[in-house]
């Protein structure tokens, strides 16, 4: 349903400063800024956050206590993909502030989309945003550029959505 997979590494999609024609800024979360660790995300991300453009987000106790019920929720149902603590909290910062989730991983976008705890949270994977950003003109060739450069592949089912 919401499945994709990497197929390499890619250095990432060539036109991702495109997601700030959809956003004039994003917040980073500091406990997902800790986690990046690998050079080109770390390069991506200064110069958006020297202009601005990337806010990074302290923590807030009321999100963390969401993510400690969110996250025994998720994990103790069989149903559902396990989630990590910096997914847990990023998918409760969402509903906290009402800002929608980016994020390629399936386990936030399936729990927005079953549990009533997360009723109205907006979770979208790369081919959402793709589908945002693009005329359906210009789509098609747009996701080819993605796989091609980041090495992430949609399912077909995805893909007729």
């Amino acid at each position: 349903m919401y499945t994709y997979k990497r197929k390499n590494k890619g250095l990432g999609f060539r036109q991702r400063e495109d997601i700030f024609k959809l956003y004039n800024r994003l917040i980073l979360p500091i406990v997902i800024f800790v986690e990046i660790k690998r050079e080109p995300a770390r390069s991506f991300i200064s110069y958006p956050l020297a202009t601005k453009r990337l806010l990074l987000a302290p923590r807030i106790d009321l999100v963390d206590s969401l993510v400690l019920k969110l996250y025994e929720i998720i994990n103790s149902d069989p149903n559902l993909p396990s989630i990590d603590p910096p997914e847990a909290y990023v998918l409760a910062f969402a509903k906290y502030t009402g800002l929608p989730l980016l994020t390629d991983n399936a386990s936030p976008k399936i729990a927005a989309a079953f549990l009533e705890e997360l009723h109205g949270t907006k979770v979208y994977d790369s081919l959402d945003v793709l589908a945002l950003l693009y005329s359906r003109r210009k789509l098609r060739t747009k996701i080819r550029t993605f796989i091609e450069d980041t090495g992430i592949e949609f399912s077909r089912r995805r893909l007729r959505e």
